[in-house]
Formats: C-alpha cells, sequence, structure tokens
C-alpha cells in the first residue's frame, strides 16, 4: 500500500506535484494519477503543493486510539518543543490515554551521534542517515552512495529499542513532523503532529484541563538540537572545518550525482527538508524557523535541571541498507519515435523546458514509454496540436475567409478560393467592408453574403469572413411567396361563401314567404 494516495475526484490535472516532485515519482496516464512507490522517497512535497489536496499521506489516528486501550510508549521529536504552544500539558495528555513512558527521541539521538562520531575517526566522508527520505533516495535512486551511509539506526529507531530495554515490550507510538517515519516500520504506530492535532480537535481537548509534566529520563545531553539545521553536527561535535550540512532533496541529489572524492574526509549531515525537521512536511507553518528553533532552545534550558548523566543502556544499533532502484532500459530508436510524435524530431525544437513536470523531453518521452505520462502533458506539443487544428479548421471552413494587409489578400482559405475563382477578390474588399459596416449583404455572382469584420492587432491586418446567406434568402423569399398566395387563396375562398351565403338567405327568404302566405290562407279557411 503506498504511503502516499491521490484522490482523482479532487486532482485538476496541473502537474504541479510532478513539477515539485524531485525524484518523477508521480505519474499521470489515461485521465488518472498515482504515486509509484517503487521510486517514492516520501519527502511529503507533492501533499505539501497540491492545491487541491488531491495528494494526502496513509493516516494512523485509528491504530493509534486502538493503542489507548491498553499501556504504551511515546517517543516524542525534538521538534514537539517546536510545534506546540504547551507540550509539558500534551505530555499529560497523553499520560491520560494511558501511555506509561513519554520520552524525547533525542535520547535515542544522542546514542546515534556517539556511534557517528566513531564511525568518522573511521573512515572517510560519512553521510548521516537520521533521515528517512535520505536513505530511500540513496537506496532508490543513488545505490553507489550506500557504502557512504552512516550505517547506523535512526534516532527513532534507537529510541524504541531503548524503550523496549528499559520498559517491556510494549507498543512504542512516535510522534514527528515527518511523513517518510512511518515508511521506517521500526516502531508499531507513527503519528505526525497534524494527527495527533485533529485527534485533539475531534475529542475537543481543553489543554487547560491538564497540568505540566516533563518528559521521563534519562535525557540527552545536546541532541535536543537535532532538528535545527545543524543540529547533528552540533551534537557530534565534530571540527567546523570538517562537516557541511546539506538540506533539501534536490541539493541532495547533486551531491550524490557529484559526490567529494576519497581524498576528502568529511562529516554530511543530511536532510530533506530546508532547516531540519523543524520545517518538516507534517509540522506547523505559521512560525519562522527562528522561533521553532528559540523554542527548542528554551525547552533545553528548562529540561538542563534535570539532567540525569549518560544514556546507560547497550544496544546494537547497526543497520544495513539495500539497493532498491529499479533498472529499466529505453532503446534510443523508440525514445525517438515518441519525441517525432510530439514534434519534436529537430533537437532545437526540445525546449526542455520542464512545464510538464519533468526535466527534459527526453525524460518526459521515456516516462510516456513507461506509461506514467501522456504526450499531451507537453505545452509545446499542444500549441502545435492547437494551431494544426485551427489551421484545419479555418481552411476548411464552408466560409470563405480572407486576410487582408496593407490592401492586399494573404491568405484565403478554400471557400475563398471557390468564391473568387478569377483571383478578383481584391476589388470587393472595399465592398466587403462596406457591407460590414452597412450591415447589408454583398452580393457576389449569384450567391448573396453577410459580412463579419475583424482586426488582428498583432499582425496588422484585416480578417473578412463572409457568410453564404443565399439560400436563407431564397427561403425567405419562398416563404413571403407561399404566405400571399395562401392570402390569395383565403381571400377567394372567402368571397365564395359569402355568395353561398347570399343565395342560401335568398332562397330561404323566399320559402318562408310561402310558408307564411299558405298559413295565413289556411287559417282564413279555418275561421270560417
Amino acid at each position: 500500500m503506498s504511503l502516499i494516495v491521490s484522490s482523482e475526484a479532487e486532482c485538476l490535472y496541473c502537474y504541479k506535484c510532478l513539477r515539485n516532485c524531485p525524484v518523477k515519482a508521480i505519474s499521470f496516464s489515461a485521465g488518472k494519477t498515482w504515486v509509484i512507490e517503487e521510486e517514492c522517497v516520501h519527502c511529503g512535497r507533492c501533499v505539501s503543493i497540491c492545491p487541491q489536496k488531491a495528494k494526502r499521506y496513509t493516516k494512523n489516528i485509528e491504530d493509534f486510539k486502538r493503542l489507548r486501550e491498553n499501556s504504551f510508549l511515546v517517543s516524542i521529536a525534538p521538534s514537539f518543543f517546536a510545534h506546540y504552544d504547551e507540550p509539558y500539558r500534551v505530555i499529560s495528555l497523553l499520560k491520560s490515554w494511558g501511555a506509561k513512558i513519554v520520552q524525547e527521541t533525542a535520547v535515542g539521538a544522542e546514542l546515534v551521534s556517539r556511534e557517528y562520531s566513531h564511525l568518522f575517526q573511521q573512515q572517510k566522508t560519512i553521510v548521516s542517515t537520521a533521515c528517512p527520505v535520505v536513505v530511500e533516495l540513496a537506496e532508490k535512486h543513488f545505490p553507489s552512495i550506500l557504502a557512504h551511509l552512516a550505517h547506523v539506526d535512526s534516532p527513532m529507531t534507537a529510541h524504541t529499542k531503548i524503550l523496549k530495554q528499559l520498559h517491556g515490550d510494549l507498543p512504542v507510538v512516535f510522534i514527528g513532523p515527518c511523513i517518510a517515519k512511518k515508511a521506517e516500520g521500526t516502531v508499531d504506530v507513527a503519528l505526525t503532529f497534524e494527527e495527533l492535532d485533529a485527534l485533539m480537535n475531534e475529542e475537543k481537548v481543553d489543554l487547560s484541563q491538564f497540568d505540566e509534566q516533563f518528559p521521563e529520563g534519562p535525557y540527552p545531553s545536546y541532541a535536543r538540537m537535532y532538528p535545527t539545521s545543524g543540529g547533528i553536527n552540533y551534537t557530534v561535535r565534530i571540527d567546523f572545518d570538517a562537516h557541511i550540512v546539506v538540506e533539501g532533496v534536490e541539493n541532495l541529489i547533486e551531491l550524490f550525482e557529484n559526490f567529494p572524492s576519497q581524498e576528502q574526509k568529511i562529516f554530511i549531515e543530511a536532510s530533506a527538508c530546508h532547516g531540519g525537521c523543524i520545517n518538516g512536511p507534517a509540522i506547523r507553518k505559521d512560525l519562522s524557523l527562528a522561533e521553532k528553533r528559540l523554542r527548542i532552545v528554551r525547552h533545553a534550558r528548562k529540561m538542563s535541571q534535570l539532567e540525569q548523566g549518560s544514556i546507560q543502556v547497550q544496544i546494537n544499533i547497526d543497520r544495513d541498507f539495500s539497493v532498491k532502484k529499479r533498472t529499466i532500459q529505453i532503446d534510443e530508436p523508440k525514445i525517438e519515435e515518441v519525441l517525432t510524435e510530439m514534434g519534436k524530431a529537430d533537437e532545437k525544437k526540445r525546449l526542455n523546458c520542464g512545464a510538464c513536470g519533468y526535466d527534459s523531453c527526453k525524460d518526459k518521452a521515456i516516462a510516456v514509454l513507461l506509461g506514467r505520462a501522456e504526450k499531451e502533458m507537453c505545452i509545446t506539443y499542444l500549441v502545435d496540436k492547437l494551431k494544426a487544428a485551427t489551421h484545419r479548421i479555418v481552411e476548411e471552413s464552408p466560409n470563405a475567409i480572407l486576410m487582408v494587409k496593407d490592401g492586399k489578400i494573404i491568405y484565403r482559405n478554400k471557400s475563398a478560393s471557390n468564391i473568387f475563382r478569377n483571383g478578383a477578390e481584391e476589388k470587393f474588399v472595399q465592398e466587403l467592408r462596406e457591407s460590414f459596416f452597412k450591415g447589408q449583404p454583398v452580393q457576389i455572382g449569384p450567391n448573396l453574403y453577410y459580412v463579419k469584420f475583424f482586426i488582428l492587432p498583432e499582425e496588422k491586418a484585416d480578417v473578412y469572413l463572409l457568410v453564404d446567406v443565399t439560400k436563407e434568402r431564397q427561403q425567405e423569399e419562398t416563404l413571403r411567396r407561399i404566405k400571399k398566395e395562401t392570402l390569395q387563396k383565403m381571400e377567394e375562398m372567402l368571397s365564395k361563401q359569402m355568395r353561398v351565403v347570399q343565395e342560401v338567405a335568398g332562397l330561404l327568404g323566399e320559402t318562408v314567404a310561402e310558408i307564411k302566405a299558405s298559413f295565413v290562407e289556411l287559417r282564413r279557411s279555418l275561421e270560417e
């Protein structure tokens, strides 16, 4: 199951996620979009930047609710104290939900940093592996870097081992700002700050009803600064000239593509997020990095009074890595075929503009062959198709279209060529213009045309559109003739009816007079 999922209903195919995905692990094909799990490094960039919220990461709130039925252990990331306004009340809330122990992940980070220092003394350049995105980037895309990764557990995993050793085999819940931690799979439930906030809102938690509680010891000495830029180097205590900080997946890719030579000895603090974990994908964004860092410093100072010395545990935090890169061979002729279909057979037309999301037209063509992209994702390809379609529509239009510049015909479509077979259309230009402004049709040969006119400013040309209204006018004439003939026939019929009525009335009058005379005569006879 993918950690990051797509909502088909909400995706509007804007390609913003693909343009911002540093490893192009997003597919758009056949009207659907999905994350390519085998190549995704779970940096969460697509989730953060999608304007339609069509990308989401898998939530584990229900899993956490089930854990609350029994005791569990909680590991809170150092950035916990940067995210929450009242972190110590949140700790109290977690205790009320059944947490037996709430402890700082920095305890595990302290142990990890000790191992970093030890390894750095033994070998050349080392890349830190606290960030899971760094590890996934190397495993899935740059396996040649695996030899330079510090073969050490992440602070979350190391702390989980510490918690289980000290407090028994209870479920462990990690709470932090990172989506990729869910993919590590070394804790029972990995919650983001966003998820914990959502649960608190769902249950209408009022933090003012809880007292403040500090996390339990043991406590770290330096590792509370881990989530800030340079925080790992601060904890490892390496000289300034022997370490660098590389943040952002794009910068990591550039580093891995141009890795330092073996002669150099550098400790590389690597993080997927600019500014460190306090700028993770699932941490609040309404505070500046400076404010978040200051909050962590305040927490470290407050906790200094509770320091209990170094961590005394014996655990194995060695770690192995595996090559997960998929090698896909694509024949060059097939790539060229797709490029030709996109109208990019000519090298000059391969703009490599990146609008489609891919860094080059060739990369886009490969994605098309792999079924991850569509040719229509290329803007220039679409524009060319639109131009071709528009030209065909204009050329095949039944209406005559003329383009005139400086009194000369610079374009005529097929219909215009058929109307002006003798090439004498230029003498009609003035007549066409007058016809338009008078709102009257113009007679050209046996046909009658209604004229439409507009100007193309960019071309400084006039366009005339001639609509053949001959049939319409003929139909109007026919209709008027039928109406006239109908009226004449009705008048004739009415006249005939009037004559009939008059004749019938005359006959009826004579008959009535005769009856009346007979009746008078009969009456007289009876009276006698």
